[in-house]
């Protein structure tokens, strides 16, 4: 029966054939790191492949720490544009969150244009799965149906799981993070509905709304009130997810909420 890592190393075999030989591996916090060489017969040098592996699907992590640690190596060791980045991985890769990932945290053209994405082949694991809390959890939504408290649960873990994130439109790139998590839980999630009068929220769960702020100021408080009050129309309820947002915004909003009698029907998780 083929395990993972076999895929995996008859991906670094193509390479051999061709010629490299791995020059450095290095375990990484999220993800393992190959670095191959083949020496240029006529014109000096090495071409060089720099890969970043890990079982499983890509989240906001592995892609940031591959973006930042390819950068750095690409600099470092002079790269040609010959020469590749991958991240591979066993799993799915999430292609609008890397995108996204790539845009905010690389700037430099040159770095771009040399990483690639690659996917293995999903294959059979010999040994015996291990069913893990979060794989619970899953199971208890497709059997109990979804609930606020299940959606607010995956928040929750999304919040001790999460890492701040660098560069531009940085409101985008947390919603894409959180949403892109809560798709593993509910697959049927849909992202930017339309509910009526303009208003559109950021992800619908069922009958449940989650909106997502980064660091808003008081004009935009003010207009989430009024988008509030639109979207309860249509759902039952809405989570609203601050990013990197002072308690004291927080807090005043949730005061908001109460006095406007929507406290009973609207959550609010600070990340």
């Amino acid at each position: 029966m083929v395990t993972i890592m076999s895929a995996f190393d008859n991906e670094l075999e193509k390479y051999k054939k061709k010629g490299f030989k791995i020059s450095q591996r290095r375990t990484l916090k999220h993800g393992k790191r190959i670095y191959l060489e083949k020496k240029r017969e006529w014109l000096g040098g090495f071409d060089a492949v720099y890969i970043y592996y890990v079982v499983g699907d890509s989240n906001t992590r592995n892609i940031r720490e591959f973006l930042k640690d390819y950068s750095k190596f690409y600099d470092k060791n002079n790269f040609e544009e010959s020469d590749k980045g991958f991240f591979i991985c066993s799993g799915t890769i999430d292609k609008g969150l890397f995108r996204d990932l790539k845009k905010a945290l690389i700037d430099d053209e040159d770095t771009l244009y040399t990483i690639k994405t690659k996917a293995l082949p999903r294959v059979t694991v010999a040994k015996k799965k291990r069913i893990t809390e979060r794989k619970i959890t899953r199971r208890k939504i497709t059997e109990e149906g979804i609930t606020l408290n299940s959606v607010l649960g995956e928040i929750k873990g999304f919040k001790r799981r999460s890492t701040k994130i660098s560069g531009k439109r940085k409101e985008k790139l947390y919603t894409t993070a959180l949403t892109g998590y809560l798709s593993h839980a509910f697959p049927s999630i849909e992202m930017e509905q339309s509910l009526g009068k303009g208003a559109r929220v950021d992800a619908k769960v069922g009958n449940i709304g989650i909106e997502a702020k980064y660091r808003p100021d008081q004009n935009e408080i003010n207009r989430l009130y009024g988008q509030i009050d639109t979207y309860l129309q249509f759902l039952d309820s809405v989570i609203v997810v601050f990013f990197d947002t002072s308690s004291g915004i927080v807090n005043d909003f949730e005061r908001k909420l109460k006095r406007g009698g929507y406290a009973k029907q609207v959550e609010v998780v600070n990340i």
